[in-house]
């Protein structure tokens, strides 16, 4: 393993601690991952550091989820993951890395959008089918299910609690179908994320201090400029 790959792995644990608690990260992290080992692979890469950041968020905020909102939106996000299976394993690597590109412009612009006030929340429907989709083919759906959980009303340990709760079963379902489908799984990957996911608790706690303590607004906006020019580069470049 090279100093670069390390040092990726390392922003890769990071980021994915970051990204439980709204920090849009995975924007950068997975169009980066996908320059350097592909579409495909990166998903698998990727996949088990986050896996281990749902579990450390859902030990944090354990008693907090509203099952409800949870049972209402999943049904979409299993259609959405099975649309993006069938997707993904006939299309070419090259049009997989396009497809993420796709997903995480239009992810930025909506998320852009959400600073002008439009009320999602009567979208289950769309942002479960786009969050399944967009989860499954690049691990981007993050602010698509954040913005959808902002405007229902519920205080900030229900958001987190609902959030992971709901990501945790999905990522769970990710990781089975990415092994036995897409077969994107295997020893390397377990080797690669095994210098990520130490750095996952310290994504997730410091995280967690700037959720407390930072301007989220100024740090989306930020992240969201990042990702649109991440987004282009996959499609363009």
């Amino acid at each position: 393993m090279s100093y670069l790959e390390i040092l990726g792995m390392i922003g890769l644990g990071i980021g994915c601690g970051l990204s439980k608690l709204g920090i849009p990260t995975g924007l950068i992290f997975s169009p980066i991952l996908a320059s350097i080992y592909g579409g495909k692979a990166s998903a698998g890469i990727i996949i088990i550091p986050v896996l281990v950041s749902d579990l450390t968020v859902m030990y944090i905020y354990r008693k907090n989820a509203d099952k409800k909102v949870i049972l209402k939106i999943l049904p979409l996000t299993f259609l959405g993951i099975i649309v993006a299976v069938i997707f993904g394993k006939y299309i070419s690597d090259e049009i997989f890395k396009q497809s993420m590109g796709i997903i995480i412009l239009v992810t930025g612009i909506i998320t852009l959008m959400k600073n002008f006030k439009i009320d999602f929340s009567k979208l289950s429907i769309l942002f479960g089918f786009l969050g399944g989709f967009a989860s499954f083919i690049g691990n981007v759906s993050g602010p698509l299910m954040s913005i959808y959980l902002l405007n229902i009303e519920m205080d900030i340990s229900k958001f987190y609690g609902t959030r992971t709760w709901f990501y945790f079963i999905l990522n769970l379902i990710k990781a089975i179908l990415y092994a036995t489908v897409l077969k994107n799984i295997h020893f390397e990957t377990f080797k690669l994320t095994s210098v990520a996911i130490p750095f996952v608790f310290i994504g997730v706690f410091a995280g967690k201090y700037f959720v407390e303590k930072m301007n989220q607004k100024l740090f989306e906006k930020f992240i969201v400029i990042l990702s649109i020019i991440s987004g282009l580069k996959l499609l363009f470049f």
